[in-house]
């Protein structure tokens, strides 16, 4: 699976890091605003709120990447509003993955709910829920608007490099890349005792991988692609388990909620049933992730960071 194309932007190792930061985050940052305004429009469909995330959590990224080269005001404007829209999109993204999936279960042949009464409330409360959590993308749109997003770009793109750390882009994306590799196997060669720490390691796999689209030159085209591959399918592998945790995390909090009536044994039912697929998910995952597949991803990343560049 080739490195995607969609974001990359492609420069030889020679070219000015700035000239490649810049490039960069036009294109990103004009990818994040045309995904929210998809995303906040009167009709917005899951696919995207999934791609204003994906757009959010790549744009960080490349702020990330090339926060030696950006004026740290602007920097770190951009960066605390791009987490506040990854994390609104994020919950509606989960809330639309787990009303897509029990919507299906629950209208099958053989539902894990009991009573069509309770199944109507329940399709009924996830609707409901649904669109809700559109609101605070519509929000985020209008404050960025009268924020001066468009203005903000332009001024943060101009002062790229002006901070006089411009080097030869093949040299800054080895120096920058050296600590997320280090980072991601802190992270990777620990126990996975908790829900939480299996979130964070595939988080950490989706920086790396993020990083290595914005630092394509460093990398062999063979040894990027493999390691590219390793980690999708550390997160494929990870996101089934992360799936069903969440699922099963939001069904105990409505649970216990105030207010919801006789919906309370439904629900409950139902965060049994995730829980089980997300433990099942769970063995399957420390089953694949050896520390052989470990070792052998450490050492391909290794091998790419001693390579030369284009």
């Amino acid at each position: 699976m080739a490195l995607q194309n969609t974001w990359l932007v492609v420069e030889r190792g020679s070219t000015p890091a700035s000239h490649v930061a810049r490039r960069t985050l036009r294109k990103r940052l004009d990818a994040v605003w045309t995904e929210l305004q998809a995303a906040a429009g009167d009709r917005p469909d899951a696919d995207r709120v999934h791609r204003l995330r994906v757009a959010t959590r790549r744009t960080l990224a490349a702020v990330d990447a090339f926060a030696d080269l950006l004026p740290a005001k602007r920097r770190d404007w951009f960066a605390k509003r791009l987490r506040r829209l990854r994390r609104a999109a994020g919950e509606a993204r989960d809330l639309d993955v787990l009303t897509d999936r029990l919507g299906r279960e629950v209208a099958g042949p053989q539902p894990p709910v009991a009573g069509q009464a309770a199944r109507d409330r329940l399709v009924a409360m996830l609707a409901r829920r649904q669109a809700a959590s559109r609101g605070p993308i519509r929000q985020m749109r209008d404050a960025l608007l009268a924020g001066d997003w468009h203005g903000r770009t332009e001024r943060l793109l101009d002062r790229v490099g002006s901070r006089g750390q411009d080097r030869p882009f093949a040299d800054f994306a080895r120096r920058r890349f050296r600590p997320l590799v280090a980072r991601f196997f802190a992270t990777a060669d620990h126990r996975l005792r908790s829900a939480a720490e299996m979130h964070r390691l595939r988080i950490e796999g989706k920086k790396l991988r993020y990083a290595m689209e914005i630092f394509a030159c460093v990398f062999p085209v063979r040894e990027g692609v493999r390691c590219a591959d390793a980690l999708e399918r550390l997160q494929e592998t990870l996101g089934d388990f992360t799936d069903h945790a969440v699922a099963a995390d939001r069904l105990r909090r409505w649970a216990r909620s105030d207010g919801i009536g006789m919906q309370h044994r439904t629900l409950a039912a139902l965060h049994d049933v995730e829980a089980a697929r997300a433990d099942k998910a769970r063995k399957a995952f420390a089953k694949w992730w050896t520390p052989a597949r470990r070792r052998r991803l450490r050492r391909a990343l290794e091998r790419t960071l001693r390579r030369r560049c284009a």
